[in-house]
C-alpha cells in the first residue's frame, strides 16, 4: 500500500508541478500535513507531505535540511500568497538532498491535496481488505480439499512470495519455493527465530509457528524481495491457523475415538456377556487370530502414539495401578509400544468371547517378570514365573531338594525330565544305569517318597527347577 509523489503529480485537477528533487519522485507519502511554522520538525514523524506557504520562512536552506533530517517524504509549497514562486534556495537545497518539492498553484487549496492523499490511502486500504477477503476463502477451500499443499499454494499466490511449510521434524512437507528459499526457512527455524522478518542476502524471510497451545505442528515460512506488509502478515497468520486446524483434526478425532473405545472396552470388561452385541464395534481390532490383551503398569500416552504410527486404534482402560490395552490377535510388536523398563504382560491370541481368559493371561505374564513378558513364552514355566505358585514351590523345595547334595539333585532331575527312563537319564549325565539307580535309592531314603508315583515325580521336578533357579 503506497501513495507516491509521482502518483500525486499525476492528478491533473490539482495542477501540481515538481520543481526539485526529481530523484525522490517515487517516495511514499503516509500523510499530508499543512503547517506554516518556521521549524515544523518537532511535530513531524516522517513520511509526510509537508504543505506550507512559506509565510514564516526565514532560512530556506536550514528549513529544507531540517525536513530532510525529520524524514519528510516531500514538500508542497503554495505560491501566490507569501511567495510568487518557490524560493531558489529551497529548490537548490532540495535537489542536493533528493527531497521532492511540489509547487502548488494558488487556486488549489491545501485541503484538496490532503484529501487526494488521504482518499487514495483509504482506497488502497479498502483494496487490501478486499484482497484479504478474496484470498482467505480460497485458502480455506484449498485446506479442505488439499490440506497443507493447497494452503501453501494459495498463500504463495496471494503474497507473490515463496512459501514453505515445515513439519514438526523440520522437513519440508509442502512448498512453493526453490531449495535456497527452503534452506533459509529451515535455518531460521533451527535458530529459533520466528515471528519477525529477517533479511538475508537481499531476501526477507518471515517464519510463523504452526500449533495449538503447547502442541507445535510445524512452521510456515514466506520468502520474498521485501518484508511482508500488513495484508501479507494477516494472510500468513490465516494460513498458519488453517495448517494448525488441519493438523489438529486427526489428533482430536483420534482422541474422541479413544474415548469411545475406552467406553466399549470397559463395558466388555465389566460384562463379558455383552460380547455378541458389542462384537461389531470391535471389528477394527479383532483380526483373523482374534484379540490379545496387553497389561502394563503405565505408558498409555506412549502406547497411543505408537499405535497411531501403525494406523491402529486405541482401545484401553487406565486405572491408578494398571493400563489394559486391546490389540489384534496377530499383532507382534507389543514390546515396541512400551517405554523402556515398564512392566507389562501380553496374552496369547483369543477370540473376543474369551476376553476374561486373555486378561488373566496378560496379568499373569505382567506379574512374572520385571519387563515385558509374552504369556506364550511362559509355556512350561508358568508356575515358576507366578509369584503365588512360586512361593509354594520354594517351600516344597526347601523341605525336599534342599536335603540333597548336588550330585543327587543332578541325578534326580535327569531321571524326572526323561520321564523315568533309566538308560536315557544315565546317558544324559554320563554314568552307568546302575550308578543312577543307586543314587535314586539314596534319594528315596532321604526324602522318604515313592518315585514310582507320577504325582510325586511331577512335584519333585517343579521343586527341583525352583530350587536350581533360586541358587543362581
Amino acid at each position: 500500500m503506497s501513495v507516491s509523489v509521482r502518483w500525486l503529480l499525476g492528478r491533473a485537477e490539482l495542477g501540481l508541478r515538481l520543481v526539485a528533487g526529481e530523484t525522490g519522485a517515487d517516495r511514499v507519502l503516509s500523510f499530508a500535513h499543512s503547517i506554516d511554522l518556521a521549524d515544523p520538525c518537532p511535530w513531524l514523524s516522517g513520511g509526510e507531505l509537508v504543505l506550507t506557504t512559506g509565510a514564516h520562512l526565514a532560512e530556506p536552506r536550514a528549513y529544507v535540511e531540517g525536513l530532510h533530517r525529520a524524514g519528510v517524504s516531500a514538500l508542497g509549497f503554495g505560491i501566490g500568497l507569501s511567495h510568487d514562486h518557490v524560493p531558489q534556495a529551497i529548490v537548490d537545497t532540495a535537489d542536493q538532498l533528493g527531497l521532492p518539492v511540489v509547487e502548488i498553484p494558488l487556486p488549489t487549496p491545501f485541503a484538496a491535496v490532503t484529501k487526494a492523499v488521504l482518499e487514495r490511502i483509504a482506497e488502497q486500504r479498502y483494496e487490501e481488505v478486499l484482497r484479504v477477503s478474496r484470498a482467505q476463502p480460497k485458502m480455506t477451500r484449498a485446506a479442505v480439499r488439499e490440506g497443507a499443499a493447497g494452503i501453501v499454494r494459495e498463500l504463495s499466490a496471494a503474497t507473490g512470495a515463496a512459501a514453505v511449510f515445515l513439519g514438526a521434524d523440520k522437513e519440508a512437507e509442502a512448498a512453493r519455493a526453490n531449495l535456497d528459499d527452503i534452506s533459509d526457512v529451515v535455518a531460521l527455524v533451527r535458530e529459533d527465530v520466528t515471528g519477525a522478518a529477517v533479511v538475508r542476502e537481499g531476501r526477507a524471510v518471515s517464519v510463523q509457528t504452526v500449533g495449538v497451545g503447547a502442541a507445535v505442528h510445524g512452521w510456515l515460512g514466506v520468502v520474498g524481495d521485501r518484508a511482508l506488509g500488513q495484508v501479507e502478515q494477516v494472510l500468513l497468520g490465516h494460513a498458519a491457523s488453517l495448517l494448525a486446524l488441519d493438523r489438529e483434526k486427526p489428533r482430536r478425532l483420534r482422541g474422541e475415538r479413544n474415548q469411545l473405545g475406552a467406553t466399549l472396552f470397559g463395558l466388555l470388561l465389566s460384562d463379558p456377556a455383552l460380547e455378541p452385541r458389542l462384537r461389531p464395534q470391535f471389528a477394527g481390532i479383532a483380526d483373523g487370530q482374534g484379540i490379545r490383551v496387553l497389561a502394563a503398569g503405565t505408558g498409555l500416552a506412549a502406547i497411543d502414539a505408537a499405535l497411531a504410527e501403525r494406523d491402529l486404534p486405541l482401545l484401553a482402560r487406565e486405572t491408578q495401578h494398571e493400563t489394559l490395552v486391546l490389540l489384534p490377535g496377530g499383532f507382534a510388536e507389543a514390546a515396541a509400544l512400551l517405554p523402556e523398563s515398564v512392566r507389562a504382560g501380553l496374552s496369547a491370541p483369543h477370540p473376543l468371547s474369551e476376553l476374561p481368559q486373555a486378561l488373566a493371561q496378560a496379568r499373569l505374564a505382567a506379574a512374572s517378570g520385571a519387563g515385558f513378558t509374552d504369556f506364550t513364552a511362559l509355556a512350561g514355566a508358568t508356575l515358576l514365573a507366578t509369584p503365588a505358585s512360586r512361593a509354594v514351590l520354594d517351600t516344597v523345595a526347601g523341605g525336599t531338594i534342599a536335603k540333597l547334595d548336588p550330585v543327587l539333585i543332578t541325578s534326580l532331575r535327569a531321571f524326572l525330565e526323561l520321564n523315568g527312563q533309566w538308560e536315557a537319564a544315565a546317558a544324559s549325565i554320563g554314568v552307568h544305569r546302575h550308578t543312577l539307580r543307586n543314587r535314586l535309592d539314596r534319594v528315596r531314603e532321604v526324602l522318604g517318597c515313592d518315585l514310582g508315583s507320577a504325582r510325586v515325580r511331577a512335584e519333585l521336578l517343579l521343586a527341583t527347577l525352583a530350587w536350581e533357579s533360586g541358587q543362581r
